[in-house]
C-alpha cells in the first residue's frame, strides 16, 4: 500500500497508519486505503476500522465461490457467502445448508442464521458442499496480501525520495523523517494543547519538564536493549561502540533536544517564539483609546487575515463572487435587493458580514457581574456558501474590549482601527497571488440584537419611545391597529436628512434617530438603513415564540385541555431521536410561566413549537383560537428560517403575518403587542432586501462566545484579560491554518458495506443498474455525515411536490462514493393535517424504490417520524413548499 500524501510504501499496515500521522494535520482521519472513503474523527477509529474491515480481508484464503441458485460468483470470504444466501432467504426461497454432512434446508432467514451459527459456526469455506477454488493470482489493488511482518517490529519510516514541498514552504515529507518535521509536529501539539485543548502553560511545561526527565532516564535503558539484541544475534561490540551508538542516538533524539534545556520548544518564551516564526499567527494589537487613558482594546487586522484565506487555493475556489440569480427566487444574500443596488456590478468583491455583541466572561448572577462583560466584533466572508461558513472557525475575531470601556470612549475610537483597515480594503483591495490581482472589499451588513444594533447605528436604544423601529418611522401606539403597509419604510435620504436636522437644532434625537453610524460615516458602500438586517433568534425565538406561548398555553390550561404538570410530564416522556434529542424542550417552570414567558432558549423555544402539536394536538379541540394562533406562528416561523424563498412563499408570509396579528389582539384584547411583533411584520420586505435572513441570524455568532469563556474558565488569570482572550484565538488560528484542510470534509462515513449488486435484493438490484448501470458493485451505509448533517436509515426527506404538497421518502439505504451519497429511497403516502400543522405518513407495499442526490431534496434536514395515537406524524423544521 502507498501513502496518499506522498510515495510512501509498505505491506504492514500498523507501519503506515504511523507514517501517515506525521502527515496528518487535520481534524478527521481518512482511510489509509485508497479505494476506502471512510473517515474517522480520532486515530483509535481508524485502527479499529483497519483491524475490523480490513484485515479480516487479509487473513482469509483467497476463494472463488459460485452460488447454485443464481449466477453469483466472487471471490469472498465466508462471510460474504452467507450474506448473499440471506438475500434469497428474504425473497423466501428454499436454501440448503451450505456445508458437507449437513441435509438442512429452510426459507426462513432466522431458522438459518440460528442453524449455521449453532453447528457450523467453526466451518469455513473449504467445508462447503459447492465448490470452491483457490486463487493465487488475487488482485493486489482489491485485497491486500497477508501480512508477514510483525506489526510491532521496528520499521523504518523513510518516504521515497523527489517528493514535493507543501505550500508553506516545509517538506509534506522530506527524503527522509527529519528532526525538522517531527519538531514542527511536536509544536503543533503543544499548540494545540495550549489554544484548543485549554492546557494551561504551566502544565504544559510541567509535562514538557517530566517528559525530558523520562526521556533523558531512557538512556539506560537503550543501552541495555542494544546489548541484548547484539548478544541475541552473537554480535561481539565492544562497551565503547555501545556507549558511544546509545549517547549518539539519546543526543540525536528531536524530541528530546527540542524540549531539553535552551531547546526550541523548552520553555513557554521559546514556544511562542517558534509559533510566530513558524505559524500563521496574526497577532492581535493591543491599542488604548486616547493618550491620557491607559484603558485599552485589542484589535487583529481584518485585512491581513483576509489576505492569508485568499491565498489558500483551497478557500478561494469556494467563494462565490458572482451568481445568476433567478428573478423571484431568493437562495443567497446576492439575490436581495440591497447587494444588488450596492455590489450588482462588481465581479471580484466579497462581502463581509460583521457581528456586535456583549457577553460575561463570569456568571452573570455572580458577584462578578459586568465587571469582566466584553464587547466582541467578529466577521466573516458571506461570499463563502452557508454550509462552509456555519463552523465556527469561519467566523474570525476583529475587536475585544471591556464594555464598559466602549461605552465611556464611544464606538468612534473602539472601531477606528478597523475602520482603518475597511477603508483599505474598499478602496485598494488585498492582493491575490493565484488571481494576480486586487480583490476589493466592503461591510454589507452588521448582524446583532436589537439593543446592539440600535446603539451601532445611531437609533434609540429605548424601545418605549415613539419612533422605535429602525426599519420605519412607526408610532408605538399604532402597532396593533395599523397595517404595516400603512407605515412610512425609511430609506437613506430620509436619514441623511435627520442626522442633518440633528445637528442644526441640536436635539437629543429626531425620529429615533440620535447619532451618526461610525461605519457610514467612513465607509462608502454602508448605511444603517441598509446594513442593519433583523435577527431572527431575538425577534421570534427569544421574543415572540416564549411570550406567545406562555399566554396561548395559560388560556389552553385555564379551558382545562390539560394541565401545566401534564405538559411537562409529556415533555419529558417524548421519544425524542437523533438531532431532536440534542435541541429537546426543557420543562416550563411555574416562575417562568407567571412571567409571561417560558424560560427556554432559542433552540429549545423552537423545538417546543414543533413538537406541540404531537405532544397535546389531540387534546385540543378544532378550531380553539389560542391554539390556531401557536399553529399560525409555527407556519410563519416555517417560512422565516427557509433557506430558499419565492415570491409566492413571500407574499403568502404576508398574509399570515397579518391573519396573525388581527387573531392574536381578538383573542386577547388586553395583551399589548411587543416591539418584537412589529419587528417581524417587517420580514417579507426585509427578506427581500437582504435575501434568506437564516444566513444572517446571529446563533452561530454567538456560539463563538463559548471559546473565551472556556479559555477564560480554564485560565483563571483576569490580568489583562482582553490580550489573553484574543492572543488565544489567534493561535487556535493558526492551528486551523497549519491543517491539510481548512473545511471538513463534506462526506464522512465510519462504516460501509461493498456489495455485489447482482447479490442484491431484485428491486434494489434494478433501480441501481437504472441508475448505474456500469457499476458490478456498490459501498452501502445506514449512517452518514454529509456536509455536517446526519443521515440514517428509516429517516425521513422531502423530495419534489405533488399537487402543492411535498413528497416524502424513508431512507432504504445509502450509496456512498467519493464525496458523493445518494439516497436509496422509499416513497410514502402522505396527508397534511391542518390541526396538527403536520404530515401523516403511511407505508405502502407497492411503492417503488428510487435513487436521489441530496441535491434534490426540497430541505436538507432529514425528518424523524413519530407515532402519536396511532398516527405516524412527521413536523418539518422550515416549510416545505414551493
Amino acid at each position: 500500500m502507498q501513502c496518499k500524501f506522498c510515495k510512501f510504501s509498505h505491506d504492514v499496515e500498523a507501519v503506515l497508519v504511523k507514517h501517515y500521522r506525521l502527515h496528518h494535520r487535520g481534524s478527521t482521519w481518512p482511510c489509509i486505503h485508497r479505494d476506502c472513503f471512510c473517515t474517522f474523527r480520532t486515530i483509535s477509529a481508524l485502527k479499529s476500522h483497519i483491524s475490523r474491515l480490513h484485515r479480516t480481508v487479509q487473513r482469509q484464503e483467497n476463494l472463488s465461490f459460485q452460488c447454485s441458485l443464481c449466477d453469483y460468483k466472487d471471490i469472498c470470504c465466508k462471510k460474504k457467502v452467507l450474506t448473499h444466501l440471506h438475500h434469497h432467504l428474504r425473497l423466501r426461497e428454499t436454501v440448503s445448508c451450505p456445508f458437507v454432512g449437513c441435509s438442512f434446508a429452510t426459507n426462513r432467514l432466522n431458522s438459518f442464521t440460528g442453524h449455521t451459527s449453532r453447528n457450523h459456526k467453526s466451518h469455513n469455506l473449504r467445508n462447503f458442499l459447492t465448490p470452491v477454488r483457490v486463487v493465487n493470482d488475487f488482485p493486489s489493488d482489491d485485497i491486500a496480501q497477508p501480512c508477514s511482518v510483525d506489526p510491532e517490529a521496528g520499521v523504518s519510516l523513510t518516504c521515497s525520495p523527489s517528493l514535493d514541498s507543501t505550500e508553506n514552504g516545509r517538506p509534506d515529507c522530506a527524503q527522509n523523517v527529519d528532526s525538522e518535521i517531527l519538531q514542527h509536529k511536536l509544536a503543533s501539539l503543544f499548540l494545540r494543547m495550549q489554544c484548543v485543548l485549554h492546557v494551561p502553560k504551566h502544565a504544559i511545561q510541567a509535562i514538557i519538564d517530566e517528559f525530558s526527565d523520562i526521556l533523558s532516564f531512557s538512556k539506560f535503558h537503550t543501552t541495555k536493549i542494544l546489548k541484548d539484541v547484539l548478544a541475541k544475534h552473537n554480535i561481539e561490540v565492544e562497551e565503547d561502540v555501545i556507549q558511544e551508538i546509545s549517547s549518539t542516538v539519546f543526543e540525536k533524539n528531536p524530541v528530546l533536544v527540542t524540549t531539553a534545556e535552551k531547546g526550541a520548544l523548552s520553555t513557554d518564551y521559546r514556544r511562542n517564539r517558534y509559533f510566530k516564526e513558524h505559524f500563521s499567527i496574526i497577532e492581535p494589537t493591543e491599542l488604548l483609546y486616547d493618550r491620557t487613558s491607559k484603558k485599552a482594546f485589542v484589535y487583529v487586522s481584518v485585512n491581513e487575515v483576509i489576505e492569508l484565506l485568499l491565498n489558500r487555493g483551497e478557500f478561494l475556489e469556494k467563494l462565490v463572487f458572482s451568481e445568476e440569480s433567478t428573478p423571484g427566487i431568493y437562495k443567497t444574500f446576492q439575490d436581495g435587493s440591497y447587494f444588488q443596488q450596492n455590489f450588482g456590478e462588481n465581479e471580484l468583491h466579497i462581502a463581509l458580514g460583521l457581528y456586535i455583541d456583549d457577553f460575561e466572561l463570569c456568571n452573570p448572577l455572580g458577584t462578578s457581574k459586568k465587571i469582566h462583560k466584553i464587547t466582541a466584533v467578529y466577521w466573516v466572508i458571506l461570499n463563502l456558501p452557508s454550509k462552509f461558513r456555519s463552523t465556527l472557525h469561519s467566523i474570525h475575531l476583529a475587536l475585544l474590549g471591556k464594555t464598559c470601556d466602549v461605552k465611556q470612549f464611544g464606538f468612534e475610537n473602539f472601531f477606528n482601527p478597523l475602520v482603518k483597515d475597511l477603508k483599505s480594503l474598499e478602496q485598494t483591495g488585498v492582493f491575490v497571488q493565484t488571481l494576480d490581482n486586487y480583490v476589493k472589499g466592503s461591510v454589507f451588513c452588521v448582524c446583532a440584537d436589537n439593543l446592539g444594533a440600535h446603539g451601532l447605528a445611531g437609533f434609540q436604544e429605548s424601545f418605549n419611545v415613539k419612533n422605535f423601529c429602525r426599519f420605519c418611522l412607526t408610532n408605538r401606539g399604532e402597532i396593533a391597529t395599523t397595517a404595516i403597509s400603512d407605515f412610512q419604510l425609511r430609506y437613506r435620504e430620509q436619514h441623511d436628512t435627520f442626522l442633518l436636522q440633528l445637528c442644526q437644532e441640536n436635539v437629543p434625537h429626531v425620529n429615533g434617530v440620535k447619532s451618526e453610524c461610525v461605519l457610514s460615516k467612513h465607509l462608502s458602500n454602508f448605511h444603517p438603513v441598509t446594513g442593519f438586517p433583523p435577527d431572527i433568534l431575538h425577534d421570534f425565538f427569544e421574543g415572540v415564540i416564549p411570550v406567545e406561548l406562555s399566554l396561548c398555553l395559560k388560556e389552553l390550561i385555564l379551558k382545562g385541555f390539560f394541565s401545566l404538570e401534564r405538559l411537562n410530564s409529556l415533555i419529558n416522556s417524548f421519544p425524542y431521536k437523533y438531532s431532536d434529542r440534542l435541541n429537546k424542550p426543557k420543562a416550563i417552570s411555574k416562575a417562568n410561566f407567571e412571567k409571561g414567558s417560558i424560560g427556554g432558549n432559542g433552540h429549545e423555544n423552537w423545538s417546543l413549537l414543533r413538537f406541540l402539536p404531537l405532544l397535546i394536538g389531540k387534546s385540543v379541540p378544532e378550531q380553539e383560537p389560542a391554539w390556531e394562533i401557536l399553529m399560525d406562528l409555527k407556519e410563519i416561523v416555517e417560512i422565516v428560517v427557509r433557506p430558499v424563498l419565492s415570491e409566492e412563499i413571500l407574499n403568502y408570509l404576508e398574509i399570515k403575518l397579518s391573519d396573525h396579528r388581527s387573531l392574536l389582539t381578538a383573542t386577547f384584547p388586553a395583551f399589548s403587542l411587543r416591539p418584537k411583533h412589529h419587528f417581524a411584520e417587517h420580514y417579507p420586505y426585509l427578506l427581500r432586501c437582504f435575501g434568506p435572513l437564516v444566513e444572517l441570524w446571529t446563533m452561530r455568532f454567538e456560539s463563538k462566545h463559548s471559546f473565551f469563556k472556556k479559555t477564560m474558565h480554564d485560565a483563571q488569570n483576569f490580568k489583562n484579560v482582553l490580550l489573553t482572550l484574543s492572543t488565544k484565538h489567534q493561535q487556535m488560528m493558526a492551528c486551523l491554518f497549519d491543517s491539510q484542510s481548512l473545511f471538513k470534509s463534506m462526506l464522512h462515513v465510519e462504516k460501509v458495506t461493498d456489495i455485489k449488486t447482482s447479490s442484491l435484493d431484485a428491486p434494489l438490484r434494478a433501480v441501481i443498474k437504472r441508475h448505474y448501470p456500469h457499476l458490478e458493485a456498490v459501498s452501502l451505509s445506514k449512517d452518514i455525515y454529509f456536509h455536517g448533517t446526519r443521515y440514517v436509515v428509516d429517516m425521513i426527506l422531502s423530495s419534489g411536490h405533488c399537487s402543492g404538497l411535498p413528497e416524502f421518502y424513508k431512507i432504504v439505504t445509502i450509496i456512498v462514493n467519493p464525496e458523493k451519497a445518494a439516497f436509496v429511497v422509499k416513497k410514502l403516502t402522505s396527508w397534511y393535517l391542518e390541526h396538527f400543522r403536520s404530515y401523516e405518513l403511511m407505508e405502502s407495499i407497492y411503492a417503488n424504490i428510487e435513487i436521489f442526490d441530496p441535491q434534490a431534496l426540497n430541505d436538507y434536514h432529514p425528518l424523524v417520524s413519530y407515532t402519536v395515537g396511532g398516527r405516524v406524524l412527521v413536523t418539518p423544521k422550515v416549510c416545505l413548499l414551493h
